[in-house]
C-alpha cells in the first residue's frame, strides 16, 4: 500500500514541464548519485494514464452515480448494502482525484498546485484504493457467514455493526495514509513531482511500506479469495438450489473474482516489488527505473475498477436492480403527469 500520499515542501512549477525529469535527477541526495544515468520516462506515461483516467472518469461517475441512487433507497435494510455504499463512495472519491492526475501526467509529471494540495490529493486517492479493497473483502466475508452461517451470526449483521465496522475501516485506512505522511523523510520528498517515491536513501520508510502493503492489501485479498472459494465450495453441497442457480452464482463469484485480480494485484505486486528492492539492494535505482512505466500502468489499470464494481456488484444485483427499476419508474411518471398521483406516490415513498 503506498499510502504515503506523495508529494513535497518543495512542490512546484518548474520552468518547462519536460524539465521535471532533469530536475528529478539533478536534485538527488546522498546514495543517488547514479540514478540520473537510469532514464525515467516521465514524458511517456501521458499516452496511456490520459486516456484510461479519462475513460474510468467518463464511466465510473454516471456509473457510480446511478448505483448511489439506487443503494440509497435500501440504505437500512441490510448488510450488504451498507459496505456497497462504502465501496461507491470510495469510487467516487478516488474518481474525483482523476482530473489533478491527468493534467499531471500531460505536463510530464510536472506538479503545477502546490504540496498542500498533492497531499491532499493523493491521500484521497490512496485513502479510497485501500479502503474499496477492505471493502470488498467484508463483502466476501459476509456473503460467506450468509451462506455457511446464516444463523450463527446474525446477531452480527445488523445495519448497525455494518455501519460501525465500516467507521473503524475508514479510519484504519486514513491513519495509515496520515502516519505514512509523517514518517516520510523530509530529504525524500522531490521538488515538482507528486506521487512518484523513487530511490530512498534510507530504508526504514521501505520498510513502514511493506508491512502496510502485506496489512492492507495481501491479507484482505487473502481472505476475500478463501471466503469466496469457501462459499462455493458449500453452494455445491446446497440442496436448495437447482443447478441453474448454482450456475449463476458461480459465474458471478468468478467474475469478481477475476475482476479484481486482473485489476488490483498487478499494481499491488509491482509496489511491493519495488518496496522490496529498497530494503535489499544497495541502490535500487536501476530496477525501479525499469519498474516504472509497469508500475504506472499497473496504477492507472486500478482505476478501471471504479467501472468494474459498479457493474458486478451493484447494478447486476437482482435487489438493486429493482430497486433502481422503481425508482426510475417513479421519476418517469412524475415528468409525464407533472407530479405523481396519490397511488404513486405512496408506491414511490416506499422505494
Amino acid at each position: 500500500m503506498e499510502c504515503d500520499f506523495p508529494g513535497g515542501a518543495g512542490v512546484g512549477l518548474p520552468a518547462s514541464p519536460r524539465s521535471a525529469a532533469s530536475s528529478f535527477a539533478a536534485m538527488q541526495g546522498a546514495g543517488m548519485e547514479n540514478f540520473s544515468q537510469w532514464h525515467v520516462p516521465f514524458n511517456t506515461t501521458k499516452y496511456f494514464l490520459v486516456p484510461v483516467y479519462g475513460l474510468a472518469l467518463a464511466a465510473g461517475l454516471p456509473l457510480n452515480g446511478l448505483a448511489l441512487w439506487a443503494l440509497l433507497s435500501q440504505a437500512n435494510t441490510s448488510v450488504l448494502v451498507a459496505y456497497l455504499l462504502n465501496v461507491v463512495a470510495a469510487n467516487l472519491l478516488q474518481l474525483l482525484t482523476l482530473p489533478f492526475w491527468i493534467h499531471y501526467s500531460r505536463q510530464d509529471h510536472a506538479w503545477p498546485w502546490g504540496s498542500s494540495a498533492c497531499r491532499g490529493v493523493g491521500l484521497a486517492f490512496v485513502t479510497a484504493l485501500y479502503a474499496k479493497n477492505g471493502f470488498l473483502c467484508l463483502i466476501a466475508v459476509e456473503r460467506y457467514l450468509g451462506l455457511v452461517h446464516p444463523l450463527r451470526f446474525r446477531g452480527l449483521q445488523t445495519t448497525r455493526s455494518a455501519a460501525a465496522v465500516s467507521v473503524a475501516s475508514w479510519a484504519l485506512v486514513v491513519t495509515l495514509c496520515l502516519v505514512g505522511g509523517l514518517l516520510q523523510p523530509e530529504k525524500e520528498l522531490r521538488p515538482h513531482l507528486c506521487y512518484e517515491q523513487l530511490c530512498p536513501s534510507e530504508k526504514g520508510y521501505a520498510s513502514f511500506r511493506v508491512a502496510v502493503v502485506i496489512l492492507t492489501f495481501f491479507l484482505p485479498c487473502f481472505f476475500m479469495t478463501f471466503f469466496y472459494l469457501r462459499g462455493l465450495g458449500k453452494l455445491k453441497e446446497a440442496t436448495s438450489l437447482d443447478g441453474k442457480a448454482k450456475r449463476k452464482i458461480t459465474r458471478f463469484i468468478a467474475c469478481m473474482i477475476t475482476a479484481f485480480y486482473l485489476l488490483q494485484v498487478p499494481y499491488q505486486a509491482t509496489s511491493y516489488s519495488k518496496f522490496v528492492a529498497q530494503l535489499l539492494l544497495e541502490n535500487s535505482c536501476p530496477f525501479e527505473g525499469r519498474l516504472f512505466l509497469y508500475d504506472r500502468l499497473a496504477l492507472c489499470l486500478t482505476t478501471l475498477s471504479d467501472v468494474a464494481d459498479p457493474l458486478l456488484y451493484i447494478l447486476l444485483l437482482k435487489d438493486v436492480r429493482e430497486a433502481l427499476a422503481k425508482r426510475l419508474a417513479c421519476q418517469g411518471g412524475a415528468l409525464e403527469t407533472g407530479g405523481a398521483q396519490p397511488d404513486r406516490a405512496t408506491a414511490c415513498t416506499a422505494v
